[in-house]
Formats: structure tokens, sequence, C-alpha cells
């Protein structure tokens, strides 16, 4: 074994490689061709008593000494890269990039502006920000092309820390003279005679309000089905239909009011979470402190914005 050759490029590629397993995922995280990627890999393996890598069909499979390099080296080089980008820079000033995964509604009220926060206190870092499925999310995620992320914490996995940040209960959402007139206790059953609109079936939302439609025996008139809460709140708004969504998404809408519905599907916890293998940086620490900050004030507004029981 020849380690005096192996240098950083070698170990990040490898890292990269096991995490997406083929080369045409992880050269596009890395932006190399896949041609000098796999250069790299033999290179690396050329410097090694045991392979690291086999194949199974399309796909690289780690050797367990593979296995047992990743779980080494993985947190030692986010360690070792930040030491050398904090060492250039004033210590109370984050460096480097942060790379960060979010759904749709966390990504705009919690994701982004904990980002803009950690910008404008720290001059030197920078962000690349993900608005992303749920689903692609968790896989940028454990293939380590992000670094942190926010999810509902339905996602888990074992692979994966987690840490909460603020429990909702799925809403009807509408223009405050509607919702107002709507009975004191909500429940789907007594929204079955009104004209709805929700998130499609992709979506754990949606799924979350079939289920617990199922449970009550209920058949919601949903009249339309969209791909994201802002077009939700956008009919809402017409006045016409009402939507079936998250309380959260109203934090900064003044133009609507939200009931919550009773029901035991109908309950979601945003969470932050990040790989267990990986090593925490300054960023994600920060990242995760104003997140927590910004979900609780969240949870006030929410909980002032409500109409009255």
């Amino acid at each position: 074994m020849n380690i005096n050759q192996i240098d950083l490029r070698l170990l990040r590629s490898f890292i990269a490689v096991a995490r997406a397993g083929t080369f045409v995922k992880a050269s596009q995280v890395l932006s190399i061709t896949q041609s000098a990627l796999s250069q790299q890999m033999k290179e690396l393996s050329s410097h090694l008593d045991l392979p690291i890598f086999e194949k199974k069909g399309r796909q690289l499979i780690l050797t367990n000494f593979g296995h047992g390099l990743l779980k080494k080296i993985d947190p030692l080089l986010d360690q070792i890269e930040e030491a050398l980008l904090q060492s250039s820079i004033d210590d109370q000033n984050i460096a480097g990039t942060l790379r960060v995964g979010a759904t749709n509604t966390y990504s705009k009220i919690i994701a982004l502006p904990t980002c803009m926060g950690l910008l404008r206190e720290n001059p030197s870092l920078k962000i690349e920000l993900q608005e992303l499925s749920a689903q692609k999310v968790l896989r940028e995620l454990l293939e380590g092309a992000i670094d942190i992320a926010i999810l509902p914490q339905d996602y888990q996995f074992s692979e994966l820390y987690w840490h909460e940040l603020i429990t909702e209960q799925f809403s009807v959402i509408g223009a405050p003279n509607t919702i107002k007139e709507l009975p004191r206790n909500i429940t789907l059953k007594s929204l079955a005679k009104y004209d709805l609109a929700a998130l499609n079936g992709q979506f754990l939302m949606r799924q979350k309000i079939d289920a617990q439609a199922r449970m009550e025996g209920v058949s919601l008139n949903l009249r339309m089905e969209v791909s994201t809460m802002g077009d939700l709140l956008e009919i809402a708004k017409s006045g016409e239909i009402l939507a079936l969504g998250s309380s959260i998404a109203l934090a900064n809408d003044k133009k609507l009011m939200a009931k919550t519905i009773k029901g035991d599907f109908l309950t979601r916890t945003a969470a932050v979470c990040w790989r267990k293998t990986k090593f925490v940086t300054s960023a994600m620490t920060e990242f995760q402190e104003k997140a927590i900050k910004i979900s609780s004030s969240l949870q006030s507004a929410i909980t002032k914005r409500k109409s009255p029981v």
C-alpha cells in the first residue's frame, strides 16, 4: 500500500462514487467528466492493497474494505476542508459552501430565511439551496450531494440524524369570511359538501388526507389537484374553492385564514436532518440553530393567525 501518493482529490472522488453508485451520477456531483473520474478511481485503487468497488450490473458496489474506508474518511475530509478554509479568515466568520435541500413549503418558509440569515452574518459563506420533492432530497442527502435538509419527519432513515423543528395539523384554508362560516370543529366529513383543492397524490400530505378520508368513510369533492402549496394558496384566495394544506404556508400571507382539521393522520412534523457519517461543519450547526428559531417564530405566528374555535 502506497498511501503517500493518495491526495484529497482522490478521496473526495471516491466518496462521491461510493454515495452515487455510478460514475455518471458521481461525475455530475463533482462537475468532472466520467473518464477523468474513472481514471482517478484507477489511480486510487493502484495505491491500495485491496479493491474498494465491485461491479454488479451498472452499479458500483462497495467491498467490505471500501465500506470501512468510506466510514473512516468521509467525516475526516470535511473536517480537514473546514479547518483549511477557516484558517485563512476571521475565526468568527464561517467560510466554505453549504448545500441545503428542502421540500417546497419548508424551502420557502424555513430554509430560505435561514439561509439569508447565515449569508448576512458570514460574508465568506456560499449556500446552494435546492427545492426538491422529499424523495429527491433524501436521495441527494444520502448520496452526499447536499449537506443538510429540511423534510417531513415521516421519512425516517437509520443513516440520518433528525431534529424536530415544528409540528402542524393540516388545515382548511380560504378567505377569512369563508373560513369563519365553517363549523366550530372541522373534520373531513364536515368538508365533504365543499369544493376543495389539494396537492396531488405524489405528496405525503395528500396521501395522509386520503388515508384519513378512507378511515372516516368520506368522499371528498376534490375539484382541483396541484403540485405546490403556492398554487393551493392562490386557489384559496379566489374564494370559490377551499384548500386542504399547510398552515405554515400562511405565515406571510395576510389574505387567508386557516382552521385545523381534526384527524389522527392529518399531522406532520418538519425536521432538519443530515447523514450520521457527515462531519458537522460550523455552517451546518448555525443552519440548524437558525432554523429552530425561525420555526419557533412560525409556530407563534400560526397560533395567532388561526381563527378562534
